[in-house]
């Protein structure tokens, strides 16, 4: 997935017109009854993206103080109401997001299986960004528990 991270990041520069640096990725299988609690996220998932691979319908809730960018042409289903804005991605698309800022969570899972993929970048001018490249560790490809 990391490879993904960094072929993904002049496609996201060019989309959040901010330049950007690339922290971390992962992959997940979701399965049924699992459940995304509502959260913001940690410095390293300042600008973050969720990308559908497949599987079951998963919508992903984000509150609806902050303003969310769905790209024009895009088949997302969006509504509000008191549990937030619903975006239900199809297969292949991505939301991009500032998860640091965006309270988002998922509802409990009750297809049989829903595949994503995170990425996760840093704007360059955030206090401290540039310490912070690959999440701080030596270089892409090493586990989350290896740091400076």
């Amino acid at each position: 997935m990391e490879t993904l991270l960094i072929r993904t990041l002049p496609v996201m520069e060019k989309h959040t017109k901010l330049k950007l640096n690339p922290t971390y990725s992962y992959a997940r299988i979701y399965k049924t009854g699992d459940i995304l609690h509502r959260h913001k996220d940690r410095f390293s998932c300042e600008i973050s993206t969720t990308l559908n691979l497949g599987g079951d319908p998963w919508p992903i809730h984000l509150e609806p103080k902050k303003n969310v960018g769905i790209p024009n042409g895009k088949k997302i289903t969006v509504s509000s109401n008191n549990k937030g804005i619903s975006i239900n991605l199809k297969p292949g698309d991505m939301l991009v997001y500032k998860g640091m800022e965006l309270e988002h969570w998922r509802e409990e899972f009750q297809g049989d299986n829903c595949a994503q993929v995170f990425l996760h970048y840093n704007d360059q001018r955030s206090k401290d960004a540039d310490k912070n490249i690959y999440d701080k560790r030596k270089h892409l490809g090493l586990p989350s528990w290896f740091k400076r």
